[in-house]
């Protein structure tokens, strides 16, 4: 008789309490990849990060055209010159042309690693944000929409999130760390 009152109590409780229920009010769901790209500090980080792009390229344009025209001084004056001293320029010219090549690559390992700080500055802020609006909602989840294949439209909390975001960041200078 205990057996079956608490299987009827069992019972009673899924009918009247649902899962579903439960589970619909404690999962949130963010786009990040889309708060990651449309955000204010986001669109900021890459407009700074195609600014020292462009600085890079004239950089590297300039260098090259220098190069160009020691080059072609050089390959002039080869007749003029004896074939040792034809051989020290040529190797003056190969090793500034190997520095500027590992210029180039340090300025672009730079811009990468600068570009990841701030990123993560920015992911640390979006982080902050999604956990005020999950602390506040009650959720005791909040997934990334990739992981999602359906749910309610009400669970998606990126609209709120990316507003938030935006009042709290605009700007994140490149290579700053978060708070």
């Amino acid at each position: 008789m205990l057996r079956l009152n608490a299987f009827i109590v069992l019972i009673a409780a899924l009918f009247l309490f649902p899962a579903h229920l439960y589970a619909a009010g404690s999962i949130g769901v963010v786009d990040v990849s889309h708060i990651l790209s449309q955000s204010l500090a986001a669109k900021n980080i890459e407009a700074q990060r195609q600014e020292m792009r462009e600085e890079f390229r004239a950089d590297i344009s300039e260098a090259e055209q220098k190069l160009r025209i020691e080059e072609k001084q050089l390959l002039e004056d080869r007749a003029k010159l004896s074939p040792e001293d034809y051989a020290k320029k040529r190797q003056v010219y190969e090793t500034k042309l190997i520095e500027m090549r590992k210029a180039t690559q340090e300025k672009k390992r730079r811009l990468d690693e600068v570009s990841k700080t701030s990123m993560d500055a920015l992911r640390e802020h979006l982080y902050l944000v999604v956990q005020s609006i999950a602390n506040e909602r009650g959720f005791e989840l909040v997934i990334s929409n990739k992981n999602v294949i359906a749910g309610e439209n009400s669970l998606d909390i990126t609209q709120e999130t990316l507003s938030r975001l935006n009042e709290k960041v605009k700007e994140i200078p490149l290579g700053v760390k978060g708070d």
